[in-house]
């Protein structure tokens, strides 16, 4: 047999290894479905993000607080963004609160969280997508925050002994229980949080921030006591809705 006649001989044998081989991997791979590797499906940078969020302050004793805020952000990278949020709410006595004064005369002081306003800085390390079982992939991103605001106190004084509960001889205006007021304190804050693409214009968010203040503890007395700072944290929860322009 020729030189001539060996090539067309390899050719043949190579082309048929191709479409045998092309073959056998077809039947071991039937039973997995191929993914590509797509490019970032969802880019933040120089995008403006409106959103709202619904709060709870979750380590209070003896209250419930709610709050509904505004968020408004802007996206410099991938990584990094400015936002400015705030929130305004309102505070629900618990049972035991209730139980404590009609069974035991005893007045709890409360510091009840009104407002929150804050400037944060976000910072975004993480980027993924998640797989559900039926193939739908969910893309998502994880942050953390640190912000510098402002928080507003609301102080009911109902924890003070009513006017018409003391004494007749005591029951002068020096005695009567402050009117309600409330006080802003500067606080400060860091937290965690993900958000969870619907679209590229849309995404469900949740946070968990710690919001700590210090505030001076004649704001809440009854009468004139000496001025003294103590700290308070406010731990919440916050989860809402997202859409970016």
């Amino acid at each position: 047999m020729s030189k001539k006649d060996i090539i067309p001989l390899r050719w043949f044998m190579a082309l048929l290894f191709i479409f045998l081989g092309a073959d056998i991997l077809a039947d071991n791979f039937q039973e997995y479905e191929i993914r590509v590797v797509r490019p970032r499906y969802f880019v933040k940078k120089g995008r403006l993000e409106v959103g709202s969020q619904a709060y709870v302050v979750m380590n209070q004793t003896f209250i419930y607080s709610y709050m509904l805020s505004g968020i408004l952000t802007y996206h410099l990278n991938e990584y990094f963004a400015l936002e400015g949020s705030g929130a305004y709410g309102f505070s629900v006595d618990k049972d035991d609160k209730r139980v404590l004064k009609k069974d035991f005369d005893i007045r709890t002081a409360i510091l009840r969280s009104k407002y929150m306003a804050d400037l944060n800085v976000l910072f975004t390390p993480i980027y993924g997508k998640y797989q559900m079982p039926g193939g739908k992939l969910i893309y998502f991103d994880t942050f953390i925050s640190g912000s510098f605001g402002t928080t507003g106190i609301e102080y009911l004084y109902d924890h003070c002994t009513p006017l018409e509960e003391l004494p007749v001889s005591q029951q002068t205006d020096e005695n009567a229980p402050p009117n309600p007021i409330t006080k802003s304190y500067p606080s400060f804050g860091m937290g965690i949080g993900q958000k969870f693409y619907l679209s590229q214009k849309n995404a469900i968010r949740w946070d968990v921030r710690n919001h700590m203040f210090a505030y001076d503890v004649a704001d809440s007395a009854c009468g004139p006591v000496a001025s003294a700072t103590n700290t308070h944290n406010n731990v919440t929860m916050q989860f809402g809705f997202s859409h970016f322009f």
